[in-house]
């Protein structure tokens, strides 16, 4: 836990506090009646928290900056112990003539992302096999289906997990024309 004291002695923690102090917490309630351009224009979000977090490096002279910057993470709820981080939600298009196997770029290095749903917005004809591995021949089917505007059949019911090193994708057979695939994520920990 950060204590003021604490981090008004450390340089660390005072230079990225110092960067940081014109940024608000979150969002006042709606109680307030504060709405549309009257809410506060420098919200602290999750770029925000990954550029101060990015500046710092693991090692025992930065220890009282990291506390400050879990205490920050844990207040504005862009970081958390687990579960979703708010305000992460992305949506990956994969628009396709090509047969065979494609995959999404969905996480960057040290991310981790899960699929909450998976569609074909588009099929000109073809069979889409959605799946997740890291190579065709080393992948686990999640759902097929041959029609657009369709959720994959059969819905995923464990959680979907995405990191550096394991993609979501789909392998296309019979392709006639284009073929749209959506998948909604969200960033994780």
């Amino acid at each position: 836990m950060a204590r003021k004291v604490d981090a008004e002695a450390d340089a660390a923690s005072k230079a990225i506090l110092d960067q940081l102090q014109t940024k608000t917490v979150g969002a006042p309630p709606s109680s307030t009646g504060l709405t549309g351009d009257q809410l506060p224009e420098t919200l602290f979000d999750v770029d925000d928290f990954e550029t101060v977090k990015n500046q710092v490096t693991l090692q025992l002279s930065n220890l009282e900056l990291l506390n400050v910057l879990n205490t920050i993470g844990q207040m504005t709820n862009t970081q958390s112990q687990s579960g979703p981080i708010p305000k992460t939600g992305k949506v990956v298009t994969l628009t396709t003539t090509s047969n065979g196997y494609q995959t999404f770029s969905v996480a960057k290095p040290g991310e981790l992302w899960q699929v909450t749903g998976a569609s074909i917005k588009t099929n000109d004809g073809g069979t889409v096999v959605l799946k997740t591995g890291t190579s065709e021949t080393d992948s686990v089917e999640l759902g097929q289906e041959t029609a657009a505007n369709v959720t994959f059949n059969p819905s995923f019911g464990a959680p979907i997990l995405l990191d550096e090193n394991l993609d979501i994708a789909v392998s296309i057979n019979a392709i006639v024309g284009t073929i749209v695939v959506v998948v909604s994520c969200i960033r994780v920990r």
